[in-house]
């Protein structure tokens, strides 16, 4: 329920300039500059500032927008809360692919065993799409994989997750320990560009004077479940989460290959709003996770 000045003063934020606030509002220029030169007199303080040619917000902008993202959040929970024909509490959170595809199918099954009545909302997106969630009020907060700004946020590690190279079970490579360098051969199967586990995949080959180039072939490929069957028909290698392969090793159809001086981890962790208040359900959420 902002109004119209403090909806500017989200908009210009996030498009990061004055044409193009007034554009994504649908008003003048000269309308965001005065939205926002009112905002700042009645406010006493500087909410933006440029530095050459570029708008940044000031230290005070930044505190403004954390405080309207909580009062957005409290909003949208009280506008649920009204709708809903009972009483019981809405959590409204999201995953990144690798949690959300093979982490909370199982713990959501287990906390609504215990939980029946409670409403939960679950958004799968990438990192860079949840944490914007998270500022602008729209998820209570997120389990995410992937790097995220950690002065702008609150989070708390959930688990380090082994990061390993996998092969068919037809494939000779899990049978003995490997020398990174003996894997350039193989067919490698990798993610996406900017998928988080393709990062983790290049700054581990990289701490090794190696990158993606290293393999004589590579071959990118839009998903982990078609990753996982080519491999599992032995048509090259890949590199995944242990967790997202835990099933295709538990049924002997994927092996992990031993690799010399090559364990690689990458920490998951729990993201919110630095005054997140309604921790209760989160809490029993977790404590399911861990």
């Amino acid at each position: 329920m902002l109004d119209n000045r403090y909806k500017t003063f989200l908009t210009l934020i996030d498009e990061g300039s004055y044409t193009k606030a007034a554009k994504k509002l649908n008003i003048t220029q000269p309308a965001v500059t005065q939205h926002i030169q009112h905002l700042q007199e009645e406010l006493g303080v500087q909410l933006f500032r440029y530095e050459g040619k570029q708008l940044l917000v000031t230290e005070k902008g930044r505190y403004l927008e954390e405080q309207l993202s909580l009062l957005n959040r409290d909003v949208e929970r009280i506008r649920t809360h009204l709708l809903q024909q009972d009483d019981a509490p809405t959590l409204s959170f999201g995953a990144t692919l690798t949690i959300g595809e093979y982490v909370m199918p199982g713990l959501i099954g287990h906390y609504l065993e215990q939980h029946p009545r409670h409403h939960l909302s679950m958004i799968v997106d990438n990192t860079a799409t949840l944490t914007g969630l998270i500022q602008k009020g729209k998820i209570d907060f997120a389990l995410i994989e992937g790097e995220f700004n950690q002065s702008q946020l609150g989070f708390a590690k959930l688990s380090d997750e082994p990061f390993i190279g996998v092969c068919a079970a037809a494939s000779p490579l899990w049978r003995s320990e490997q020398e990174l360098a003996a894997l350039f051969s193989e067919h490698l199967f990798v993610r996406e560009e900017g998928s988080g586990s393709r990062r983790i995949l290049e700054n581990a080959l990289l701490k090794e004077g190696a990158n993606l180039s290293s393999f004589g072939r590579a071959t990118v490929v839009g998903g982990i479940g078609p990753i996982k069957q080519l491999v599992a028909e032995n048509r090259g290698i890949a590199f995944l989460y242990r967790i997202s392969v835990e099933k295709e090793l538990v049924e002997g159809k994927l092996k992990e290959i031993p690799i010399r001086g090559f364990a690689v981890a990458h920490p998951f962790h729990v993201v919110n709003l630095k005054d997140f208040r309604d921790r209760g359900p989160l809490q029993e959420l977790l404590s399911f996770y861990r």
